[in-house]
């Protein structure tokens, strides 16, 4: 039998804003000594064959130190099947997890260097409880009423449900529709195929459907969502950080609230905590998000290659 050299990478596969385990939205996150060539990280997220998978590099910090325990500072770079992504809050989650909880780094503080700029990561305590991930993110500051087409209602199965609102973030080319009633957000059953193959009078990424948290249920959510993304290759999102940013921004004046509980009901189902930041130049505005949470690893492994 003919032997094939191959480099092992230590990997970690983590479900991010997880509950419990086998909840929330899983990641796969990659150590990697030494920077890869973009075929081989396509390659391995192709394999691993998850929403994202993170590959994850230490940097120098200026003092010499780059070692996975003492590093500050990281290399972050994400993937899905078919390309590289710009940003991803449950991959940045899963990622600082492996490195606060698997390698144990000394820090409580890291920085993440991403293709969308540095990220500020911290392991902080939060409402009494110990070792959450908190993420500060940007966030779209507009977003505009819309009138969605027929075709796509048709499709999402919208037919007789109590829409209160429906508004667009234009630079996310994110569609948001607030339901009444909780039920019909959970019970909503949308044609994907039949959504991708038509064109609509705005550009659309992303579809969310959202409602006011039902105070009946054992966990008194601010509001419940959940997010439809066939155009990206993800027909049901588990749970989209960033997107929630975004919620976050339509909750923020119909709530008079800057500080979430949320829950992404898909079949996986999700928790996130959320707090909108105001500019540093106190002009009303919130331009920034804090993403709260935790992570659960499910796998650990090497990958070859």
């Amino acid at each position: 039998m003919n032997s094939v050299s191959s480099q092992k990478i230590p990997f970690y596969q983590v479900d991010a804003f997880a509950p419990k385990p086998f909840s929330g939205n899983p990641a796969a996150v990659f150590l990697c000594d030494e920077a890869l060539t973009d075929e081989q990280y396509l390659n391995i997220a192709r394999e691993m064959y998850l929403p994202e998978t993170t590959f994850l590099r230490p940097l120098a910090n200026g003092k010499g130190d780059s070692e996975w325990k003492t590093a500050n500072l990281f290399e972050v770079r994400w993937f899905m099947i078919n390309e590289e992504t710009n940003l991803c809050g449950h991959a940045t989650l899963a990622a600082a997890h492996v490195i606060f909880e698997e390698i144990q780094n000394i820090h409580t503080e890291v920085s993440f260097r991403t293709r969308s700029g540095d990220l500020l990561i911290r392991k902080d305590d939060f409402e009494g409880d110990k070792d959450f991930i908190k993420m500060q993110f940007p966030v779209e500051e507009k977003f505009e009423e819309k009138t969605a087409d027929s075709d796509l209602l048709n499709y999402l199965g919208i037919e007789n449900q109590k829409i209160n609102s429906c508004v667009y973030f234009p630079i996310k080319q994110t569609l948001i529709f607030e339901f009444e009633h909780q039920e019909e957000l959970e019970n909503l059953q949308p044609n994907f195929e039949k959504l991708v193959k038509n064109n609509y009078t705005i550009p659309i990424k992303k579809v969310g459907i959202t409602t006011k948290g039902n105070s009946k249920s054992n966990k008194k959510y601010d509001f419940i969502s959940r997010l439809f993304c066939p155009w990206i290759g993800i027909n049901e999102d588990a749970l989209s950080a960033v997107s929630h940013g975004l919620f976050a921004k339509y909750w923020q004046p119909k709530l008079n609230k800057n500080s979430f509980f949320a829950y992404q009901a898909s079949k996986r189902g999700g928790e996130i905590h959320l707090e909108l930041l105001e500019d540093e130049n106190k002009l009303g505005k919130y331009n920034q998000v804090l993403l709260i949470g935790k992570g659960i690893t499910t796998l650990e492994g090497n990958g070859r290659i």
